[in-house]
């Protein structure tokens, strides 16, 4: 599938941060080299797309709906059209820390967003920080507005994030070096609590800094947390979470290898829980004759020997070294290998032995050459990968101009009963309810869960629901001669998330030319959707005729009619689609049609005419025959004309064929009698002429 379909599907299919029904959050990821997976498709689709490469650790956000927001490598994050977010370009993370990054949502705020990082083993940078990223920033797109904000020193390699008990609070972990600590963080709606909740294990992790190298998993529902500390320590350690204090109990640990593995290889590295969480994936790399290996356990006894007992040897493979593991929104669990062309997945993890149905390179991302597969993939809060651990909400569905309203809660589990207020009045005590709106507008919805959990507590959701009769919001199709600069959109929805099919996400854009302008509106669950076509109206083809000429008591047609006009207008001043003229000169017509201006021009001048003089004229000053010359116009070249008196003085010259004799020589006038002619031209053909002749002069 090429990336403009897939893009056109992902458009079709949604496009709001705010609704909730669903949780996509994990559905798009990217990872290695420019590789990432789609989980909006089933089986998921391979991406080459991204812009923010590591070799280990990523994070990624997406939507409610698995539309992505933005992605990070821990030192740059990526907003969701690949380009560095506005202030995204400089976190202190490291592409070589096993888990460098996570992002988290802030709890109830649907625009904000903590990104955490780490550093890595044997680097300078070691340092817990976050950031935070809002966004409704740059115009939709994400900026960062708090930056490498000061945790801890000296932490690396290791952080995990899981969903408080309330499923709406998170707790972050990490791992203190040199230590057997492991600090738990909560961040609520109120912000990061700065003060973590530290539990002791007894497993100091010391010495070499590449003995913290490794993978910190939870399980999706959160009870049980995985910790792999790779090198010279080469085991696992497993514990007990309490989701409702951020406590780690009961640490046990286990050796995977049998046989120690080659220290100059990192031993384990990745690990997974099932869905179930009743067994545990771990990749190792042990040696360059035996350089991935995946071991599966079952944990459920929590017993060292027990769970050692139970491991089978998944998968073994010479030619890759074995990286992370990580569990997907189909519940199937993946795995890199470094420097692969593929990604490797368990389709069945639940699933004993040889049944889990391990799936060497299934996934094919690109080829040799661009190494598209590294070590890591990305980390989540691994609560997304638990179907039951939804925060509680409510969506409505169907057209945003449906008055009949049916509501819908996200997640059942953990409900002991709840209440609806509809926001006209009416309630309603349905886990699944509809409520009619007689009149259009917005109301505010309120839900009640009185739940069973580990909080004891009631959650209350509200929600604007916005009810509308205004179908066709952008208004009629328009058309029009110019390229028009139209201001399309709505007014600002309370709640609501805008579309454009350029991709623009505010309530207004303006027309860049001719073509079809669609906005899609989401709020709280509801879409709606609207088009205007524009279109430039072609205007009138006008084309009077070349330059033209005529002879004195003729006349040309000049003619438009075939612009098919609504009106002309001459420069005659006449309105007909075509005119006569007489005189030579400059004409102009402006045609008029749909609205559409078009014109033409021409000029008129004096043709290759016969040459006509009169035999006599009478210069009284009466007006009529006046002068004496050419009477007709024509168009003539070396003209010379002359007039003589009876003893042969000249009394006129001229080379000016419009110029006339009025009778007088040198201001004096001439007296009545016979005046002889002379005259000389070459016509349009090139023939030279010579013509004379009398005429009388008579006052």
């Amino acid at each position: 599938m090429t990336f403009l379909k897939y893009w056109t599907l992902y458009i079709i299919l949604t496009f709001s941060i705010n609704t909730a029904f669903s949780q996509k959050q994990a559905n798009i990821w990217y990872f290695g080299n420019k590789a990432g997976l789609d989980f909006n498709f089933t089986p998921p689709v391979p991406l080459n797309n991204g812009k923010a490469g590591s070799f280990e650790g990523t994070a990624v956000m997406s939507d409610n709906n698995g539309k992505l927001l933005f992605y990070t490598n821990g030192q740059v994050i990526m907003n969701k059209r690949h380009l560095l977010m506005k202030n995204g370009g400089a976190l202190r993370g490291d592409l070589s820390s096993t888990n460098n990054t996570v992002i988290v949502p802030l709890p109830g705020n649907d625009s904000l967003f903590y990104v955490f990082t780490t550093g890595a083993a044997l680097q300078d940078e070691q340092f817990f920080q976050y950031n935070v990223v809002n966004m409704k920033g740059d115009g939709g797109l994400g900026e960062v507005i708090g930056m490498n904000i000061m945790i801890e020193d000296r932490i690396f390699e290791k952080i995990a994030a899981v969903r408080h008990c309330n499923n709406r609070d998170v707790w972050i972990l990490i791992r203190a070096w040199n230590s057997d600590e492991y600090h738990a963080y909560l961040l609520t709606a109120s912000g990061l609590n700065t003060t973590p909740v530290i539990s002791h294990t007894g497993l100091f992790i010391s010495g070499f800094e590449n003995n913290a190298i490794g993978t910190l998993k939870f399980s999706a529902k959160g009870d049980k947390l995985a910790a792999i500390h790779s090198f010279q320590n080469d085991q696992v350690e497993l514990m007990d979470f309490d989701k409702n204090t951020g406590i780690l109990s009961n640490p046990i640990t286990f050796k995977p290898n049998a046989v120690p593995h080659v220290p100059a290889f990192t031993g384990i590295y990745g690990a997974e829980f099932s869905p179930s969480g009743r067994l545990l994936y771990v990749s190792a790399n042990n040696s360059s004759t035996e350089a991935a290996v995946v071991y599966q356990f079952d944990i459920s006894s929590h017993n060292p020997a027990t769970i050692l007992a139970s491991k089978q040897l998944i998968h073994t493979n010479n030619n890759w070294y074995g990286g992370a593991l990580q569990t997907g929104p189909d519940q199937k669990i993946y795995m890199a290998m470094w420097k692969d062309t593929s990604v490797s997945v368990i389709e069945n993890p639940d699933i004993s032995g040889p049944g889990c149905n391990f799936r060497y390179n299934k996934i094919y991302m690109g080829s040799l050459a661009a190494e598209p597969v590294q070590f890591g993939l990305p980390t989540f809060v691994q609560s997304y990968f638990d179907t039951t651990s939804n925060p509680y909400d409510f969506s409505r569905n169907g057209n945003c101009s449906d008055h009949n309203v049916r509501f819908t809660i996200n997640r059942l589990s953990g409900i002991d009963s709840v209440k609806w207020f509809f926001g006209d009045g009416n309630t309603s005590q349905s886990l699944s309810p509809v409520n009619f709106y007689v009149n259009s507008g917005f109301y505010t919805v309120k839900l009640i869960v009185y739940k069973v959990d580990c909080s004891g507590l009631n959650d209350t959701i509200s929600r604007s629901v916005w009810i509308t009769d205004n179908t066709q919001f952008l208004g009629p199709d328009t058309a029009s001669c110019a390229i028009l600069k139209l201001v399309l959109g709505i007014d600002e929805v309370n709640g609501a998330n805008y579309l454009w099919n350029n991709d623009s996400l505010t309530n207004r854009i303006t027309s860049s030319g001719a073509g079809t302008y669609w906005l899609q509106i989401e709020q709280n669950g509801c879409s709606i959707r609207d088009s205007v076509n524009i279109a430039l109206l072609p205007p009138p083809v006008v084309n009077i005729g070349p330059d033209t000429s005529l002879c004195k008591f003729q006349s040309v047609t000049l003619d438009a009619a075939q612009a098919f006009g609504d009106s002309y207008l001459w420069s005659t001043g006449e309105t007909a689609p075509s005119i006569q003229v007489r005189d030579i000169g400059t004409y102009h017509v402006k045609v008029t049609r749909n609205g559409c201006i078009a014109s033409d021009t021409l000029s008129v001048g004096w043709g290759d005419c016969s040459i006509f003089i009169p035999s006599a004229f009478t210069p009284n000053g009466d007006g009529k025959n006046d002068q004496f010359g050419l009477l007709n116009g024509t168009t003539l070249k070396n003209f010379f004309f002359e007039v003589f008196d009876k003893w042969g003085q000249p009394m006129f010259i001229t080379k000016d064929v419009s110029e006339k004799w009025d009778g007088t020589h040198k201001k004096a006038r001439m007296p009545n009698g016979t005046y002889v002619w002379i005259l000389h031209y070459v016509n349009l053909k090139n023939e030279r002429k010579f013509l004379n002749g009398t005429v009388m002069l008579i006052r």
